[in-house]
Order: C-alpha cells, then sequence, then structure tokens
C-alpha cells in the first residue's frame, strides 16, 4: 500500500498541525463538513479514495518544509506534547460543576500550559454554597466561567412535566445537562470553530466509568470528549488543589462524598441525612414540590378512569426492596419518611462502612489533609 493510502487519524492531525488549519478550513478544502474531518481524527471514519488523494496532494505540498522535531526533557512535557498533538488547535470548553474533580481538570490544563474555557451547567438545584463557591473561589483561581442554563431549571422543569426524574426516566440529565451543553457547544462549532469538550470523570469512580477511553466521539455533542483524569486517584485530584492552595468545595468539609444537584435522586442515605441537617428549606421545598406533581398525577390518573396506587416522590424506595419476579416494587417514599429512615442506625456488614462516611466533619478534613484530628485509621476503629 504506497504512502497515498496511509491516512490514519494521526496523520490527518499531523496534516492539519502543519497547515495550521482548523477542521472547517480543511473540510471546505476536501469539500466535506467539519465534523467528517473531526470523525476522522477520531478513528470514527476513514477517508475515501477520493479524499486520500486530496490529502496526499495537501501533504505534498507541505513535505518540502516539513517540521523540525522537538526534544522534550520531562515526562509532563512529553505529555502535553502528545496532547497538544491530539487536541490540534481546537478549543478546549471545560465542563465545570463546582467538584473536586473538575476543578482538578482545569487546574491540570493550568499546569500543561492548556488554554481552555470553563463552562458550568446550573440546574437551579445546587447547595447555595456550591453557588457561592462559583462566583468567588473557584474563578479567581481557575479564570472565568461561564453559566449556561436550559429552558428550564429543575423545580421548573418538574412542574412543567407534573413528574419526577426517576431511575428509569433521567430527564434532568437531558435537559438540565446534555441539551444546554449540547447548544452551547453547537453555537462555537456553528461560529467556525473546532472543539473538545473536557470532562473530570475519573475511572476508579464506578465500574462504569472504568470502561470509559480516555477521547472519545460524543454523538449529542457532534465533538470529541477528553477525559484528562481518567486514570487519577482520588488523592491525585486532592494533591492539585494543594498544590494550587485551593479550598475545596465546603460541602465536602461538611461531610458530602460528591457535588452536584441537591439531592440528586440517587442521593445516599449519608447525603438525604446531611441535606436534613444542614439545608431543611430544601427539604420543605422538597415537600411543596412532591405535593403539587402529587396532584398533577392523581389529575391524570381521575382523566384516564384510573386508580394512582403511588402518589410520586422525589425518592423511590431506598430500602430496594423487590418483588418476586426481581424487579423493583416502584414504592415512593415521601421526603419525610426518608429522612427519618436516613437517622437510622446502619445495619449489617456496612454499619462500620456508613458510620465513617457519616463523620462528616472528620471525614471531610481528613481527605483533604485540612486538619489534624488522626489518620482514617483511628476514623475506622473508632466506627
Amino acid at each position: 500500500m504506497g504512502r497515498t493510502d496511509s491516512f490514519g487519524a494521526a496523520e490527518i492531525r499531523q496534516l492539519r498541525t502543519e497547515l495550521s488549519w482548523t477542521q472547517a478550513r480543511l473540510g471546505l478544502v476536501i469539500r466535506v463538513h467539519r465534523s467528517t474531518v473531526s470523525r476522522w481524527e477520531c478513528a470514527r471514519q476513514t477517508p475515501s479514495a477520493k479524499h486520500r488523494s486530496s490529502l496526499a496532494s495537501l501533504r505534498a505540498a507541505t513535505a518540502s518544509n516539513p517540521p523540525k522535531p522537538v526534544k522534550y526533557v520531562s515526562a509532563q512535557a512529553r505529555e502535553r506534547a502528545e496532547i497538544l498533538a491530539r487536541l490540534n488547535g481546537r478549543r478546549v470548553v471545560a465542563s465545570v460543576s463546582g467538584g473536586k474533580d473538575s476543578a482538578a481538570m482545569s487546574l491540570y490544563l493550568h499546569e500543561l500550559g492548556i488554554d481552555h474555557d470553563r463552562v458550568f451547567l446550573d440546574t437551579g438545584w445546587e447547595h447555595p454554597d456550591t453557588y457561592e463557591y462559583l462566583r468567588g473561589e473557584l474563578p479567581a483561581k481557575l479564570g472565568p466561567i461561564t453559566w449556561v442554563r436550559g429552558e428550564r431549571q429543575m423545580e421548573e422543569l418538574i412542574r412543567h412535566k407534573g413528574m419526577f426524574p426517576s431511575r428509569v426516566i433521567r430527564f434532568c440529565t437531558q435537559h438540565l445537562k446534555v441539551q444546554p451543553m449540547a447548544k452551547h457547544l453547537s453555537a462555537l462549532i456553528d461560529s467556525g470553530v473546532d472543539v473538545v469538550n473536557a470532562v473530570g470523570v475519573r475511572a476508579a469512580e464506578s465500574a462504569a466509568r472504568a470502561k470509559l477511553a480516555p477521547w472519545e466521539w460524543q454523538e449529542a455533542f457532534d465533538c470529541e470528549v477528553w477525559r484528562p483524569l481518567l486514570r487519577w486517584s482520588e488523592e491525585e485530584a486532592i494533591a492539585i488543589h494543594q498544590r494550587h492552595d485551593l479550598r475545596p468545595n465546603p460541602l465536602y468539609l461538611a461531610g458530602a462524598l460528591r457535588v452536584g444537584c441537591w439531592p440528586c435522586i440517587f442521593a445516599r442515605k449519608s447525603e438525604v441525612r446531611l441535606v436534613a441537617e444542614t439545608d431543611p428549606q430544601r427539604i420543605v421545598r422538597l415537600k411543596v414540590l412532591e405535593n403539587e406533581v402529587a396532584m398533577a398525577a392523581r389529575q391524570r390518573a381521575d382523566r384516564n378512569g384510573r386508580e394512582l396506587k403511588n402518589a410520586p416522590t422525589w425518592f423511590q424506595n431506598p430500602t430496594s426492596s423487590r418483588t418476586p419476579d426481581g424487579r423493583h416494587d416502584g414504592s415512593c417514599w415521601p421526603i419525610e419518611r426518608v429522612v427519618e429512615w436516613s437517622r437510622s442506625a446502619p445495619r449489617g456488614p456496612l454499619r462500620s462502612k456508613d458510620e465513617f462516611l457519616f463523620a462528616a466533619h472528620l471525614d471531610g478534613c481528613m481527605r483533604w489533609g485540612l486538619c489534624d484530628t488522626g489518620g482514617a485509621q483511628d476514623v475506622e476503629a473508632s466506627a
């Protein structure tokens, strides 16, 4: 096979580097859409024989003036060179949530000298401390953060639909996260900007995330997604905060295990308890929502001549009881009952683990190395 036929993803990216062209300009010259060039560079598609010939002609035109090889003396410099080659001039749009991993990702990009936009997707359902953090300490350290919102925010969206998001129907993710980000990225792409969406997820967080790739084409966003921290540990994420003297989101120091919707429909027992103890007004808002959605559900049932067996609530049965056929029984618990359950003593083999998670002031400060109250072994031994 001749050199004319050997146009893989890396070679196309290299050609664009030599030409100093955007994906849109290369696509215009060889008569394909920008997204087609992006798919070639992500190895999602391969150029046709006609397009390989066009690419070969462009490469031949630059062959008389090849780039000089550059030597890098450190591992970080080599890593930066590899990343820059993959980015190939594309603008990095980093998703920032106010949590430790997305902040660590932005700090890491700063360390590598990679310029990037920072975007926060506002659901309208975050903790007030998170909003304050995103307006104050975080942009002061990372740089300006663009706030992006969907057409409706959480409470308005639930009232509009007359239902709550659930394990099966997670409309909150689509309406509050995916669609607003897709619209934001689309505006950049339509203006002629080649983009990459950087997200701060780590493989160690779950079995599902462990299967993710560092680079992946995302159809919903019509661009490539980059996961710079995929192989990082939690300790590394904490360490980069400490290197840059960035205080973590105050919720971690209060004992929260994650930052995001307050609470998420998948909140853990300890997180529900933390909401009830530190933000009782949020529980009141949930109770009001549950009453309104239950009324809408009863009206729908009456119109359809059906009996409403379970009034919809924010949380489904957190005890995960199952019917004889192995399915969740689908029962819903009102927020007052969930709060009562969250305050109950843990049972069984998870007792010590749950109590460790409940040690809010110890767990939060110790995980971040911000207090001097003993090691993790001391906490586990006393649980």
